[in-house]
This record gives C-alpha cells, structure tokens and sequence, in this order.
C-alpha cells in the first residue's frame, strides 16, 4: 500500500521528501550552471570572451558533425550481401538484432492485449536489451569507420595520443571529479541493493533498515525509489523532458536546413553537454524501473510492483499505455543522449580532465546493460543476474585500463579504482545470493 501524507506518528511522508529532493536537486543544478556561465561571461575580458565563443562555436560544429554522423551510420543499414563488404559482422549482427526488437515488440503488444504478464515482462526485457544491442553495434561500427566518415582525420590522430600525468584544480575540473563520484555512487547502488535485499534487510519485521537505507540510496544517487502515487508525476516529466529535447532538436535541424544562411547559434549546446553526462544514468535508469515495475504487474514478482526504483500499481496506471511510452521514451532518449555525450571530441588543454569518446560510449553502454540486468532479469534468477553483473563490471575495469579513456592518467587509475570496488561489491552479493531456485527453475541441479 502506498504511504499516507503523514506517517501515523506526524512524521512527513519520505516518499514525499524524497520527490521534493529529487526535483529540487534537479532545479538547483539547472539553476547553479547557468548562474556559473551568466557570472563567467560578465567577468571575462571581452577580447578573451570573443575567442572563446569563436572556439566553442569550431567545437560545438565538430560535436554536431559528429552527431550527424553517428545518426547516419545507426539508421543507414544496407540489405544487400554486397553492399555490406567489409563490414559483415556489424552488419549482419545489426540486421539480427532488428529482427529480435521487431518480434519483441509484436510479442509485447500481443501480451499487453491479452494480458499475458509474463509473456509481457519477458519481452520487455528482451526490447530494450536488443535496442541497446543494436544501437553498440551500430555505434561501434561508427568508430571503426570515424576517419572516412569526419572530414578531419588529423585530429582523431592527435585525440589518440594525447596523454597527461597530472590535472589542474579548476571549477571544470572540480565538476568532472564530482560527475564522477556521483556516477560511482550510482553504478554502486545497483549491487548494494542486491545485497540489501540478499541479508533479508527488505524482509525484516518493521522494514525500517530497508526503507532507511532505499531513502539514502534515493537521496544519493537520485534513483528516487517513489510510492505509486508519485509515479505518475515523474513519469509524465520525464516523457516531456525526453519529448522536449526531440522536438527541439529537430526544430533546429529543419531550421538551419531551411535557412542555411542565417542557422540558429549553437554555441550553448556545449553547456549541456556537464547536464546531459550528470542526468544520463538518472534518466534513462529511471525509465528502465519504470519497464521493469510494469512488467511485474500481474507476474509472481508482483510484490506491490516494486521495481526497486518505482512503485507503479497506482489505479490510474493503465498498463499498456504506460508501459508503451515506457520504452519509445526509453529508445528515443537513451539514442539522443548517448550519441549526444560521445559526439564531444575536442583536443583537451594540458591539464584539463576530458575523455575520448569511444571510451565514454563503451562505459555509458555498459553502464545501461548494469541497469538493465539488475532491473528487468526477474528476482528469480538473482545469481544469474549477479554473474551478469559480474561480468559487465570486469569487462569495464578491462577496458579502462587497457585503453585509459580520460586524457588524465590519475583518473583513468581512481576510476579503475572505482570499478574495482563495484566488482568486489558484485561479487559479494554473488557469493550471498540464493541460488537455488534458479538451478531449479533451470534444472541444473546443485547446493544452496
């Protein structure tokens, strides 16, 4: 049941707290970087101002060159055998991984018509996985094929061998290494509520370590663990903030298109990109516990449709609809905001923390998979979830240190750090995790 305004003692609902936290953290972060660059723009010199607002323009062209291109090579996909030479495997997987989404989605209707919860559930997490699936694969393919697909081959030349020791203190710095502690702690949350969950805190008498420690992690990581009746609040902001960004987006394109002498300045899409990097797992992971808690109702998980993040069973909740706009919110934003955040490939300042954006869509794909195995695998299968998530861990502390993607030496070593500390987390929920009802359900057979 969904907490009343007032506990009985008086006390204010925390549900409450935690939304007016969630939307005021949100407020005051908006509020705080235009506050940043309104006061940096009256103090600069205006010959200085001058050339930085030429060179942000240079880069901000090169990001959205970058974006174009990321977007024709995902939707320009050849059929013919011959056209696809010499990249048949990206190719071949992409087309597979369309055929998966497209069955998917017409299982997912036909279930939600029926109202075949399970059936629906399983090929909820079979869309978004395959849509993740296909954007990586398309994505990667971009990468491979970056130098004849950008007009400036020299320039990804020297982004590959650009390496600094140390970095220096400054308001940008400072709100990269806060970017990152916040993506840790988010990243984080995932096993610990596992582990929570794994020690019977949820299932204790009163509840009230589980509850303290979702209300913390909520605070913490804005992973707002809302009751039924806040759902539908944020729900309906996130499809808006997602449906905004889309239409401004393509309002600007058709524009400059239209009137290519006299396009709209986008030199202040470079200040999004901090916002874009701070709200992306908050955004789109929130979404996916919005599919995740849909799925469930109706299933043996049911559970109040407690997602973990969400609690979606609210009278007003109409399943299909909701769960519909669930996951076309979910591709359009996790599609934009991906390709939005590795567009950026300027050459860093000496001392300044940046990151190539190869390495950030490898972390940012494996961050969203992380999410996804935690929330939508079904709590029934909890140990293979938790060697998945063992898995997608190690494959990213691999792939920072092989291929250091900060320009910064000492953050690609902290961050490896960080990933470490996640994997040894994992591994302990793993080792408490009950796993026999999994080996029963699969019938392999073995000891608790």
């Amino acid at each position: 049941m969904d907490s009343s305004p007032q506990d009985s003692d008086g006390s204010a609902d925390p549900n409450l707290v935690l939304t007016l936290v969630y939307f005021l953290t949100i407020g005051a972060v908006l509020i705080g970087t235009a506050i940043y660059f309104v006061v940096m723009a009256r103090i600069t010199d205006p010959e200085v101002r001058l050339m930085e607002l030429i060179t942000t323009q240079r880069e901000v062209q090169h990001l959205i060159d970058n974006l174009s291109s990321q977007f024709g090579n995902f939707f320009r996909l050849p059929l013919r055998w011959r056209a696809m030479k010499p990249y048949y495997t990206h190719h071949m997987l992409s087309w597979l991984f369309i055929l998966a989404l497209f069955t998917s989605t017409v299982i997912t209707i036909v279930a939600l018509v029926l109202d075949l919860a399970q059936v629906a559930r399983v090929s909820t997490l079979t869309f978004v996985a395959s849509f993740n699936a296909l954007f990586m694969t398309r994505q990667h393919l971009y990468y491979i094929r970056r130098t004849y697909l950008t007009y400036d081959a020299e320039h990804y030349l020297v982004l590959d061998t650009t390496q600094y020791e140390y970095f220096k203190w400054s308001v940008f710095n400072v709100v990269q290494i806060l970017i990152l502690v916040i993506e840790f702690i988010q990243l984080l949350s995932f096993p610990v509520r596992d582990m929570v969950d794994s020690i019977n805190l949820a299932n204790s008498a009163d509840g009230g370590d589980s509850n303290t420690a979702g209300f913390i992690i909520g605070i913490i990581t804005m992973f707002a663990n809302l009751s039924s009746k806040f759902f539908v609040i944020q729900f309906w902001f996130l499809v808006a903030v997602i449906a905004l960004i889309s239409l401004v987006m393509g309002s600007i394109h058709v524009y400059n298109k239209w009137r290519p002498h006299r396009p709209i300045a986008l030199y202040w899409v470079k200040y999004l990109l901090p916002l874009a990097n701070l709200f992306y797992l908050p955004m789109l992971v929130m979404l996916i516990g919005s599919a995740s808690c849909l799925s469930k109702l109706g299933t043996d998980d049911y559970s109040g449709a407690n997602s973990g993040l969400l609690r979606c069973n609210d009278p007003s909740v109409d399943k299909p609809l909701y769960l519909a706009l669930t996951l076309a919110a979910y591709s359009v934003g996790y599609m934009i905001l991906t390709a939005f955040v590795t567009s950026f490939d300027r050459i860093p300042i000496k001392g300044e923390i940046h990151y190539r954006s190869e390495g950030v869509a490898f972390l940012k794909n494996m961050s969203m998979l992380l999410s996804i195995d935690f929330l939508l695998v079904a709590d029934s299968y909890r140990h293979i979830r938790s060697i998945l998530s063992l898995i997608i861990i190690l494959a990213m502390v691999c792939f920072n240190i092989s291929s250091q993607p900060c320009f910064v030496v000492k953050i690609n070593y902290w961050r490896t750090l960080g990933f470490c500390c996640i994997l040894w987390v994992a591994l302990i929920v793993t080792m408490l995790t009950n796993e026999t009802s999994t080996l029963e359900k699969t019938n392999v057979g073995g000891i608790a």
